[in-house]
């Protein structure tokens, strides 16, 4: 497999070479990106401990992912979550070890089954919605409405890029 140039890499692109050269690792995207998330992570593991909940935030990620479509398979959920089908075994497992999630077998397909929030993991709703958006306003201080979209839509981009 033939690699292009950079030149060629970037033609079309808004980009030029000199935007990108030199490549100081803490200013790249890629460095910026996931400092970024794992503070992020970090900030919701801590506000939801001091919410009082034994949750993580890929834990509280799987559980919004139920309380927007109740039974879905864990095919389904690693593919929406954007996870590998082992970890979101994982993930299920310890949710259904806190009994906030029930495998129940697929009517249509008994080698399947559908993943189903318990009472429990229902009731958790509102509060966890709650700690999600003082994340989100915490990581968003000083961003208007449009700057955060315009983020949002950037980094879809960015991600369909490298998809």
């Amino acid at each position: 497999m033939r690699h292009g140039s950079l030149e060629e890499y970037m033609e079309g692109s808004l980009l030029s070479p000199e935007d990108v050269r030199p490549f100081p690792l803490r200013d790249s995207l890629g460095f910026l990106l996931v400092r970024t998330a794992l503070k992020l992570r970090l900030l919701g593991n801590v506000l939801l401990q001091e919410a009082g909940e034994d949750i993580t935030v890929d834990q509280w990620g799987i559980l919004n992912l139920l309380w927007e479509a109740d039974g879905q398979t864990p095919v389904e959920l690693a593919r929406r979550a954007d996870k590998d089908k082992p970890n979101v075994t994982r993930l299920l497992k310890i949710l259904e070890d806190k009994q906030l999630v029930v495998r129940k077998p697929d009517a249509k397909d008994r080698r399947s089954h559908r993943i189903h929030l318990t009472e429990a993991g229902a009731a958790l709703k509102d509060k966890l919605l709650d700690v999600g958006v003082t994340c989100l306003e915490r990581a968003c201080l000083g961003l208007s409405s449009q700057e955060v979209a315009t983020l949002k839509s950037l980094l879809n981009r960015v991600y369909a890029n490298v998809s």
